[in-house]
This record gives C-alpha cells, sequence and structure tokens, in this order.
C-alpha cells in the first residue's frame, strides 16, 4: 500500500482543526493528528510539507458537459470536450457529468464512456442521464434503468422555464420524480433531478407546485443557474431550500454590475442572510456553453465556455472581498454538494477513512499548490502531474 504523509498544514476539514498532518494510504485518510512520525515504521513514506499553507477537501463541481455542450450557434458553436488535467489545475477531484441543449449530436453513451474513463484517469465521476427535453433521453430505455443498472448514474437533467426546454405539465414532472425515487431507492443511489433554470416568467412554477404533493421529496430537485435578480426565482429558490432542497449558483467570472445574473459569491451572502448556506452549492458548467442573446432571445449572437477555474474564483470572493471565514466558504464546494450527491462521510470533508482527495492552498491569496485526488498527487508546486491518456 503506497503512504503519503502531509504535514504541518492549517487544516480546514471544512472546520478548522489547526495544524495537523494527514496520513494517506492507498486513496483513504488513514490518520490526521500532530507530529505524525513514520521514519523507523515506514521509512520510505512521501512526506510534503504543507508549513504555512491551507489544506481543505477536494471540490466537487456538480455541473459539468464532460464531452462539451453548446452548437446552439450553428455547429462550429459545439465546445471541446473536458481534459481532466483542467479539473486537477482548478481543484475539482470529483465532479458531475451531463448533456445540455445538444443531446442531437452527443450520446448519453458518449458521456458515459468519458465519466468511466476520468474514474480510470484517477479523479472521482458521475453522471446523469437525460438532457433539456422530456420526454427524457436515455441508454438503457428508461431514466429508471439507467439509474438501477448504469453504475456512474445518480439522476436526470432536465430544463425547465427555458425556451429551448421542454413544455412539460405538473403531471409530467411528478411522474418523472416517482420514476427517479423509485429507482434510486433499488439502486441505493441519491436519485436527484438537477434542473436548468431559464429566463421565462413561470421560474420554478412546476417544481413548487410538485412538491406539493407530500409523496415527493423536494430534496431530489436541484436547481441550477438560479443566481438571477429575478425577485420570483429567488423567493422561489429559498421556498424550495427552506423545505430541504439544495440550489445550485453557477460560478462565472464575468458577471457585472448590469448583468441580469449575480455572482454566485453574492448569491451565497445572500443565502446566508436567510440562514441557507447550508442549502447551496457552487458548480461551474465547464465545458458548457454561454451563449449570448440577441434582444429577444431568438438567436445566439456570441458564445463562451465554462470552465472549472470560476469555483476557485467564487471561494476567493467570497473569503477575500465577501470576508466570510473560509471554513463557510467551503461549503457549497464540498460538505454540501457531497450531502446532495449522496457522498457524504466519503467526500468533501478531511476525515478518518474519507477520500483523500485534498487541496494545498497558499495561504496569501488561496492560490492552489498541491492536488492529490484518490491519495495521489496529481497536481504539485502548480504543475499537473497526471494527465489524461492523450494529453
Amino acid at each position: 500500500m503506497s503512504m503519503l504523509l502531509l504535514k504541518n498544514g492549517e487544516v480546514y476539514a471544512p472546520c478548522p482543526l489547526g495544524s495537523r498532518d494527514i496520513l494517506i494510504g492507498s486513496d483513504r485518510i488513514i490518520s490526521i493528528g500532530s507530529n505524525i512520525d513514520l521514519s523507523d515504521s515506514i521509512p520510505d513514506v512521501e512526506t510534503i510539507d504543507a508549513s504555512g499553507c491551507i489544506v481543505v477537501p477536494g471540490l466537487i463541481d456538480g455541473h459539468q458537459h464532460f464531452i462539451g455542450g453548446g452548437g446552439e450557434g450553428g455547429f462550429e458553436t459545439r465546445t471541446p470536450e473536458l481534459q481532466i488535467s483542467m479539473n486537477f489545475l482548478n481543484g475539482v477531484t470529483t465532479a458531475i457529468g451531463l448533456l445540455g441543449t445538444d443531446s442531437l449530436t452527443r450520446s448519453l453513451e458518449d458521456l458515459y464512456a468519458k465519466t468511466k474513463a476520468f474514474n480510470i484517469e484517477g479523479m472521482t465521476a458521475f453522471m446523469l442521464t437525460g438532457a433539456y427535453w422530456y420526454p427524457s433521453p436515455n441508454i438503457t430505455g428508461s431514466v429508471s434503468r439507467d439509474i438501477l443498472f448504469c453504475d456512474p448514474v445518480i439522476g436526470v437533467k432536465l430544463a425547465l422555464s427555458d425556451t429551448r426546454g421542454p413544455y412539460m405539465d405538473a403531471a409530467d414532472l411528478a411522474r418523472l420524480a416517482s420514476d427517479v425515487f423509485v429507482a434510486a431507492l433499488i439502486a441505493n443511489k441519491p436519485g436527484i433531478i438537477t434542473v436548468h433554470t431559464g429566463i421565462r416568467p413561470e421560474a420554478l412554477d412546476l417544481i413548487m407546485e410538485v412538491i406539493k404533493n407530500p409523496g415527493i421529496r423536494p430534496a431530489m430537485f436541484v436547481p441550477t443557474h438560479i443566481n438571477r435578480k429575478n425577485p420570483k426565482l429567488l423567493e422561489q429558490v429559498f421556498e424550495l431550500a427552506k423545505c430541504g432542497g439544495m440550489v445550485d449558483a453557477t460560478c462565472r467570472k464575468d458577471v457585472n454590475p448590469d448583468s441580469e445574473n449575480m455572482s454566485a459569491a453574492d448569491f451565497a451572502m445572500l443565502a446566508k442572510e436567510n440562514d441557507l448556506l447550508d442549502h447551496v452549492t457552487f458548480s461551474s458548467d465547464a465545458g458548457g456553453s454561454l451563449p449570448e442573446w440577441n434582444g429577444d432571445h431568438s438567436r445566439i449572437t456570441g458564445m463562451g465556455i465554462g470552465t472549472p477555474e470560476t469555483l476557485m474564483f467564487e471561494l476567493r470572493n467570497l473569503v477575500q472581498k465577501k470576508h466570510l471565514p473560509l471554513e463557510e466558504a467551503l461549503l457549497p464546494l464540498t460538505s454540501n454538494p457531497a450531502r446532495i450527491y449522496g457522498l457524504e462521510g466519503r467526500k468533501g470533508a478531511i476525515r478518518k477513512e474519507a477520500d483523500a482527495d485534498i487541496l494545498v492552498l497558499e495561504s496569501e491569496g488561496l492560490k492552489i499548490r498541491d492536488v492529490i485526488s484518490r491519495g495521489r498527487v496529481v497536481v504539485r508546486r502548480g504543475e499537473v502531474i497526471k494527465k489524461g491518456y492523450f494529453e
């Protein structure tokens, strides 16, 4: 069993533990303590000195387009697939892959293969079946069977309140929720429904109607792209969170005061004011298209692409500009997503027997220095040392 000893780092688990050593064996954390010394018993253990650095859990990104996205502006606007080094460089050690608008020229089978590849290459990856539309595209003949029989599939993707999404009613959504719930029970999976939330005025009306049914758990719905300056949407988002749901803010670097969006950091602070920070996750939309629209949202006029670097960007914003304590700023990127994705105790925390997914950050500026994914050093001194097969 390979051994790795991380010494003298200021550990946030995400709660602050003070200066600690962390002993890693294979892909798990074996021990956390002060002055762990293995020089006599295991002389060849690899040691990383984290003195003067901050040590935090690896980031969990719940919304990535592993095989690319886009295409709304023509075939040339289809975005490229992600490489694993992009995630490692930006501190992402666990990610959820999904499809977006373009499930016509991209397939769930391709997403499944990419998810398996990421796991083989050293990070932890899961996926969602479905896409924007309803009935949901799937691999095995139904969403239920995908969740039940495809190991990496933990839920389904859907779009609501978007001109590119389906026109479904409450009965359709309730039926989908029931199918997902039953399959997840049998498969012992979280069974989430990630909901791309568009800009149409109905916002989360369908979700709010469906969760009035006592047989449907609010916690299974995870609306994303909800950090918008839309009073109705924000009211519904916080109502859903108060009912036990988790809501996902999309991280971007180009949000300005005149934008219809607010930054993920601003949304997190608003959630904290409402005592709901424990119900917020951040995601990057990495690999997804970031379209610019004309006035009536009928045509694409420009196209950007999501990147995982926005996660650390917003973490720094929370700590350095919003002055949120680091242990609270880490929640939307670590323990909160671990809870909703069924990974609590395994991911999103530095604790004994958890997976050894760890970031070493420079105290000044919170820049990533080292990354450990599943017990293996994948970034050392800011350089990627574990890349994908064709990188």
